[in-house]
C-alpha cells in the first residue's frame, strides 16, 4: 500500500457567500471538487525559429468546469439556487485530512459560479443534486502543518 494515502471520505467540502467565511459544509456531498488547471501555450514561431521548430510561450490558465454530486435536499437546492440568482461567485474550501504524522491537512480555496441541476435518476436510485461549478480566478493551496 502507498504511504500517506488520503481517504476521500474524510475530506470536507465547504462554501460561503463571502470571502473568508464563515464556511458551511455542503451537506450530502459525495464528491470532492478541486479544479484542474490547464495552461494555454501561445505559438511564438517566426520565420527565424531555429531549425524550423515551433516555439511557444505561456498564455492564460483556465480551471475548466467541475461538478459536485450531492444527495438532494430542499435546503441544499434552495441555497444553490440562491447563489446562482445572486450572479456572484461562491467561495469554496476543500480541507484534506492530515497525512500520517501531520497535525493538519492541506487546504484548497477557490471561487466559482454555481448552477444547481437534477440529473436523471431511475425509480430505484437516490435523487441527487449536481452543483455545476465554473471556477473563476486562482486556486490557493495551503500546505498542512506538522
Amino acid at each position: 500500500m502507498a504511504e500517506n494515502v488520503i481517504p476521500g471520505d474524510l475530506v470536507t467540502v465547504k462554501w460561503s457567500a463571502t470571502d473568508g467565511g464563515p464556511y458551511t459544509t455542503i451537506k450530502g456531498c459525495k464528491s470532492v471538487g478541486i479544479p484542474e488547471i490547464s495552461q494555454e501555450y501561445r505559438d511564438r514561431t517566426s520565420l527565424d525559429s531555429p531549425d524550423r521548430f515551433k516555439e511557444y510561450g505561456l498564455g492564460l490558465k483556465d480551471t475548466g468546469e467541475l461538478t459536485l454530486s450531492c444527495y438532494y435536499s430542499q435546503a441544499l437546492y434552495e441555497e444553490a439556487a440562491g447563489f446562482n440568482a445572486s450572479g456572484k461567485p461562491v467561495f469554496f474550501e476543500v480541507q484534506l485530512p492530515p497525512e500520517t504524522g501531520a497535525g493538519t491537512g492541506d487546504k484548497f480555496e477557490y471561487k466559482a459560479f454555481v448552477t444547481p441541476s437534477l440529473p436523471t435518476a431511475d425509480y430505484d436510485g437516490d435523487l441527487m443534486t449536481d452543483l455545476k461549478l465554473r471556477p473563476t480566478g486562482e486556486i490557493t493551496w495551503t500546505k498542512g502543518a506538522v
